[in-house]
């Protein structure tokens, strides 16, 4: 009872001496229920409406007198899914070319005498593409677009030969090659023009597990706790820390006092917190929200610990708690949408704190909390503790030594 009494009083004591910030604190305090809030809608109108990109203009030329540049206009210009972003323009080579100079068109599609032809009778004729050097976004979704084709080309070029190849092997009475040649084609061009019956359209959110708002507000919310160290340098350096010292003559340990470092900042990041988290939530659940706002505060108050007591200074706290925790939120996909992470940060966003802190403040809210992120978030406060407690103590000598 006596150790319980004498950490409440020193409990109180720290929360004292914290009351200098208080004023930062709020500050802190609204900046995560507003920005945070704000950000994820903002996030989710941005993303869930894209964004608007002007077509391209593809001009198709052949040699005079094909017109197969006018038929191939006629049947891309067709197909709704490549004329969103795509048109095509039939021209001579000359006028082509003297288009793209001008701007007017994105690239230039040459193609060779008989094309047509040479794709029925399977001699794959070669194409000129020919693409303005200012525009590399278009001309890359132009190579796109002709890299799509020829592999359909390809796969389309498989069916007809093997086609003909049962033609050759037992040819049905009054049916000539020609004609098995001309009516092949023309089904597998039918099936291009209506090759959207071949696909399932499946809509993936940018963020994965979570709505685009609530992921980014709940990853803000974090990295503002995290960055919230340089607030409670007073608690761990200075007079404060030579106090210890002394206290062991009275049998106190710096346990005492670091662990009511600790409750004490578990507390100011709770009144910090649980307001967003409330918000957050529609104000649904809230013993559930306060509980999760305090496991959050636990572990940033741990995490403010420990960069105080490694950098010594408020202006080294500050630096090393800012790209840590924002290193944590680009890898917790917090910036860029998870979705659009390179393949090795989405398979290593785990490992990010912010990413543990946002599935246990979207918890009570009825989102899945993974066995991994209580796995880490209980591995990482043991760990946190123990070393934050060692250099705490070895702090506390250094003070006394140097008075």
């Amino acid at each position: 009872m006596d150790t319980l009494r004498f950490f409440k009083t020193y409990t109180a004591l720290t929360l004292g001496r914290l009351r200098r910030q208080l004023w930062l604190l709020a500050g802190l305090a609204l900046l995560c229920l507003g920005l945070s809030a704000g950000a994820g809608r903002a996030a989710e109108e941005l993303l869930s409406r894209g964004v608007e990109m002007e077509r391209v203009t593809l001009a198709i030329t052949a040699p005079p007198g094909d017109e197969t540049p006018r038929r191939l206009v006629q049947y891309m210009n067709g197909m709704e899914d490549i004329a969103q972003y795509c048109r095509a323009a039939a021209m001579e080579e000359g006028q082509a070319l003297e288009a793209l100079e001008r701007g007017e068109v994105t690239a230039v599609l040459a193609l060779p005498e008989n094309f047509i032809q040479g794709v029925m009778w399977g001699e794959n004729p070669d194409l000129r593409l020919i693409a303005a050097g200012d525009r590399p976004l278009e001309s890359l979704l132009l190579l796109w677009v002709g890299q799509s084709a020829a592999d359909l080309l390809s796969a389309f070029q498989g069916g007809v030969y093997a086609v003909l190849e049962l033609y050759d092997q037992s040819p049905p009475a009054g049916l000539s090659r020609d004609q098995v040649v001309f009516d092949i084609n023309l089904r597998y061009i039918d099936m291009a023009l209506g090759r959207s019956g071949f696909f399932h359209p499946q809509s993936v959110s940018a963020t994965q597990a979570l709505p685009i708002s609530l992921h980014y507000a709940l990853s803000l919310l974090a990295y503002f706790a995290l960055s919230a160290a340089p607030l409670f340098m007073p608690v761990y350096g200075g007079g404060w820390l030579r106090f210890q010292r002394r206290l062991r003559g009275a049998g106190r340990g710096c346990g005492t006092g670091f662990a009511a470092g600790a409750a004490a900042g578990t507390l100011a990041l709770t009144v910090l917190l649980f307001p967003a988290l409330l918000a957050a939530g529609a104000g649904q659940r809230p013993l559930a929200l306060l509980g999760a706002a305090v496991g959050m505060a636990a572990f940033c108050s741990l995490f403010c610990a420990l960069c105080c007591l490694i950098a010594g200074s408020a202006a080294g706290c500050g630096a090393l708690a800012f790209l840590t925790a924002l290193l944590a939120l680009a890898l917790a996909g917090g910036i860029v949408p998870p979705a659009l992470l390179p393949r090795t940060l989405q398979r290593l966003s785990w490992l990010s704190p912010v990413t543990w802190l946002r599935r246990l403040a979207a918890w009570p809210m009825g989102w899945e909390m993974p066995a991994s992120a209580w796995a880490c978030l209980a591995l990482s406060v043991a760990g946190m503790a123990a070393l934050a407690l060692a250099l705490y103590r070895r702090e506390a000598d250094r003070q006394e030594v140097g008075r």
